[in-house]
């Protein structure tokens, strides 16, 4: 059962963010496009992904008594910025498709997709200064270290990572704009320094089952649910989760092995079986799953430290319960 969480707000912030990007200029075009507001011919879809940042920015404040209307320039602001990283990141990891749509440097080529990430970055500013500073302090900080940590993933790819080091770069990378939304909830509804502290505590935990759990896809993913194939994260020789445990299990010989793999391109269908049945072989996908549960476990027990409502509470667990056992 899916958390009532992620359908409560959903056509508010669809059309807040259709407002925020409405314009007849080429880039603001681009964006609707990336965002699922339009397909590529103008004509309006619902393409907009899970809206789980600024839905989860919208129930903590709902819960904590702030009025949807105050609440939602956070939330708009917050789920630009995470298009914005979406945009540079497609650049950086030359992927082409996202959410089954062409990529916007695929669209339109690799400078003006940089243009079109940073205008969605200033955009999200103009929105979450509607909702007053301390929010858009807050968001400005989550967004540099988001994007600390995705220097540090394009790192890994050049370096071994330790597990410790993965983490921390989860916790930037991911953990900033999920714990970001739970953060300005509490900003909006007023709340006070310990709670807000403990929301954020919650964010940092539920940020690192998420990226754990879709590393796991990533690898492990049923290609008709997922929409990409099995061990296309090996395909791509991309540092994730299960591949970090893998280089940190292995004995020397399958060390040696892995790091031939990931210093060559491309890499072969008989590698990539390889690689995944050496994962299986060490116990990383079991480890992965177990350290999801470990982090969603952790959240809830700062769940009930915080005043929100018994279903308030019954509807953050449906939805770990969600992100625990998702495919993308």
């Amino acid at each position: 059962m899916t958390s009532r969480i992620l359908d409560a707000h959903r056509d508010e912030i669809r059309v807040a963010i259709a407002e925020a990007l409405q314009g007849d200029t080429p880039l603001l075009k681009e964006l609707r496009v990336h965002v699922g507001l339009e397909d590529e011919g103008g004509r309006a879809i619902d393409g907009m992904g899970k809206l789980l940042r600024p839905s989860l920015v919208l129930f903590v404040s709902d819960e904590l008594g702030a009025p949807t209307a105050e609440a939602l320039p956070a939330a708009v602001g917050l789920e630009l910025v995470h298009n914005f990283s979406l945009v540079h990141d497609d650049i950086q990891d030359q992927d082409k498709t996202r959410r089954g749509r062409p990529t916007v440097w695929t669209r339109c080529g690799v400078a003006e997709a940089i243009n079109a990430g940073d205008l969605l970055h200033a955009l999200a500013t103009i929105v979450v200064l509607r909702a007053g500073g301390e929010a858009a302090a807050a968001l400005a900080a989550a967004t540099a270290e988001m994007i600390e940590g995705q220097s540090l993933d394009l790192a890994f790819e050049r370096r071994p990572a330790t597990v410790d080091e993965y983490l921390g770069m989860v916790d930037r990378k991911t953990g900033a704009l999920l714990r970001c939304a739970f953060e300005l909830g509490g900003i909006v509804a007023g709340a006070g320094a310990e709670v807000r502290e403990r929301l954020g505590s919650l964010g940092g935990a539920v940020g690192r089952a998420f990226q754990i759990q879709d590393d796991l896809l990533g690898v492990w993913g049923n290609g008709d649910v997922v929409g990409k194939p099995r061990g296309s994260d090996v395909r791509r020789r991309k540092k994730s989760f299960p591949v970090v445990v893998a280089f940190a299990l292995a004995a020397a010989p399958d060390r040696a092995r892995l790091e031939a793999i990931y210093a060559s391109e491309p890499v072969s269908e008989a590698d990539v079986r390889w690689v995944i049945e050496t994962m299986e072989r060490l116990g990383v996908r079991d480890d992965g799953a177990a350290k999801v549960r470990e982090y969603l476990a952790e959240a809830e027990a700062g769940l009930d430290a915080l005043p929100l409502s018994p279903m308030g509470k019954r509807e953050v667990r449906l939805l770990f319960g969600y992100l625990a056992g998702r495919e993308r």
